[in-house]
């Protein structure tokens, strides 16, 4: 029976044990001092961190800018071609306005005619216009229009010049639709 009792006591040291050598290695590692970071590994770290904050931010504005927020040529092709299509000259020469549709360019290229040509200037008293040209189709026949816009003081838009060229019927000439006239 003392051979069975020192016999059960080593079992229970050898569990003992290697859970005594695991907290033995915790206690080594845990005493063992870590290197202090110097000033130019931070310095270069925080380098890291902020260009990859500044890319970041640039990607996230591009995005907001470009697909939340509409482009000033986009929102006046927008109110062209509405004010367009429930303009009476208009929808007589080329037809129901639930029919007529608008692109940027003449292209066989899908990116080409999803742009619309535009240019954005001040004129000489600080308005900031933006000039459009884009081409629109309906049963009836053709068009292309040419506009030239500006916000008002209330923020709405305005025309300096609104015309339409209509290619309708069988005529290879354009008849010149003055919506709104120049100045």
């Amino acid at each position: 029976m003392a051979a069975m009792a020192q016999h059960k006591p080593k079992q229970e040291e050898k569990f003992d044990s290697m859970e005594l050598t695991e907290e033995k290695i915790n206690a080594i590692t845990d005493q063992i001092p870590q290197r202090p970071m110097g000033a130019v590994e931070t310095t270069s770290y925080s380098i890291v961190i902020l260009f990859a904050f500044g890319a970041l931010a640039f990607f996230v504005w591009q995005f907001v800018v470009n697909f939340i927020l509409e482009p000033t040529a986009m929102q006046c092709f927008n109110h062209t071609l509405e004010r367009l299509k429930t303009d009476p000259r208009i929808t007589v020469r080329l037809g129901n306005s639930n029919e007529i549709r608008a692109w940027g360019s003449n292209s066989q290229s899908r990116v080409a005619r999803q742009q619309v040509p535009h240019q954005i200037y001040k004129d000489a008293s600080g308005l900031e216009h933006a000039r459009i040209q884009f081409y629109m189709r309906g049963p009836n026949g053709t068009g292309q229009v040419h506009a030239d816009m500006y916000r008002d003081a209330a923020g709405q838009w305005q025309y300096t010049y609104l015309l339409v060229d209509v290619y309708s019927g069988a005529s290879q000439t354009p008849s010149r639709v003055h919506i709104v006239s120049p100045h």
